[in-house]
């Protein structure tokens, strides 16, 4: 059997040592790197794609379904998966598979240490962690899965035995074409479940549950529900009774996710006390409201996941509101107008700054905003002016509401030079001679 793997960063990587290892004649593809060896193609030379006859190609979470490689496959009928469906055929394990536009790797992480808690064997892979195609070679008894978007468009068999979507709202329009689009995505993560199968929903979200697994409510308004949270902690009624109201983790969404995860942990049969004990010695991951340093009574955090404009609402709410914020915005737009934080920025924010590429059109949907956002082209400059307008006892908040810009490649490295920036000037404030 022919595979053709489109994209060869870590997920294609996997898959590639995985199906060779199975036996299959196996060719890759990447036009974004200079790859040397036989069957693999990079740079100038990925058009040898169309030559060869491929029995099934499995795409990376790169590719979107527009990529020409796609089109061809689906003009002539080779089967596509992506890399999440590969792992999915060899993992032997219980599948936990969560998904969710906000707090799905805080959900994972959660769900993984509770496991590990009971002694479980258990390992976060999917978009957190390692690639599902690399965690089977993992002698574990459960696979805790990050399903995003994109790795869920091109499922095929994937069932997982607990399925998740934390909730939705508005992200990667520009990858899925619509909004329509992105929620039927989301919504494949429960298509092939079955009776004996869990899905967990937050009655929140509009979408139709329309599967065959035993269905699960989260709410934040119906005290009566499956599992209801607020602001202050978790109640779960079914499948048994559970109250959460201490935690480690900071944030105005932390107890959603941990609604998730404690539900998660009740179907699995984990013990109420070992739930407890992990949800209250959790801290927040890194790049999530992330506290950075404090400099001359201004603390710096790093949100630089926060790469859609639900998640900077959440951070800026995370803060008490006698708390003022001077917020760094910015990075590569992605559609939803900055201008839907106007009421928020005018209760919260001292002051707002803005990056990247795309800070013109951020800026223009500021317009009103008192006092003037200021401009900045890169985050050495951000990190500066947002310490200049701040007063002592303010936060400063890096949470850009959009994707990684060059010369960032993604939210983490973004996140880290913001961390750097803040240690630098840190250090020349300090140095700097009294005036």
């Amino acid at each position: 059997m022919r595979v053709g793997v489109v994209g060869f960063g870590r997920s294609g990587q996997a898959a590639y040592r995985l199906l060779k290892d199975k036996g299959f004649d196996v060719y890759a593809f990447d036009d974004r790197a200079e790859l040397k060896g036989a069957n693999l193609f990079g740079k100038g030379k990925i058009n040898k794609f169309f030559e060869i006859s491929f029995d099934e190609v499995v795409l990376s979470p790169g590719v979107k379904p527009s990529h020409p490689f796609v089109k061809h496959c689906r003009s002539n009928r080779i089967k596509l998966i992506s890399e999440l469906e590969l792992g999915y055929r060899y993992a032997k394990g219980k599948i936990i598979a969560i998904t969710g536009t906000n707090g799905k790797s805080t959900t994972v992480a959660l769900v993984e240490r509770i496991l590990k808690g009971a002694s479980k064997r258990v390992i976060a892979c999917g978009n957190y962690g390692l690639p599902l195609s690399e965690a089977i070679y993992e002698n574990a008894e459960y696979y805790v899965v990050e399903a995003s978007s994109y790795q869920l468009e091109f499922i095929d068999k994937f069932k997982p035995n607990i399925a998740a979507i934390l909730n939705i709202a508005f992200d990667h329009l520009s990858w899925h074409g619509s909004m329509d689009n992105y929620i039927e995505a989301k919504k494949k993560i429960f298509k092939n479940q079955l009776e004996d199968d869990f899905f967990i929903k937050n009655d929140s979200d509009s979408y139709i549950f329309d599967g065959k697994a035993n269905l699960f409510l989260v709410s934040k308004r119906d005290r009566n529900a499956d599992c209801f949270f607020e602001k202050n902690g978790v109640i779960v009624n079914r499948p048994e009774y559970l109250r959460i109201d201490k935690t480690g983790l900071f944030g105005s969404k932390v107890f959603e996710n941990i609604a998730f995860a404690a539900l998660i942990g009740l179907l699995c049969g984990i013990e109420k006390k070992t739930i407890k004990e992990v949800v209250g010695t959790m801290s927040n991951l890194e790049h999530r409201i992330e506290f950075v340093d404090e400099i001359d009574g201004v603390k710096f955090y790093n949100d630089s996941k926060a790469t859609n404009l639900d998640a900077v609402e959440a951070a800026i709410n995370s803060f008490d509101e006698g708390i003022k914020i001077v917020i760094i915005l910015g990075g590569k737009h992605k559609g939803e107008s900055y201008s839907r934080l106007l009421p928020l920025l005018e209760k919260r924010a001292r002051a707002v700054v803005v990056y990247g590429e795309d800070r013109k059109v951020i800026l223009n949907e500021l317009d009103g905003f008192l006092p003037v956002p200021l401009p900045a082209v890169n985050i050495w400059g951000a990190v500066r002016a947002a310490f200049e307008v701040a007063s002592k006892d303010d936060v400063v908040l890096f949470s850009p509401g959009g994707s990684s810009c060059e010369p960032y490649k993604n939210f983490e490295e973004r996140g880290e030079a913001f961390k750097k920036e803040v240690e630098v000037f840190k250090k020349e404030y300090e140095q700097a001679p009294l005036v």
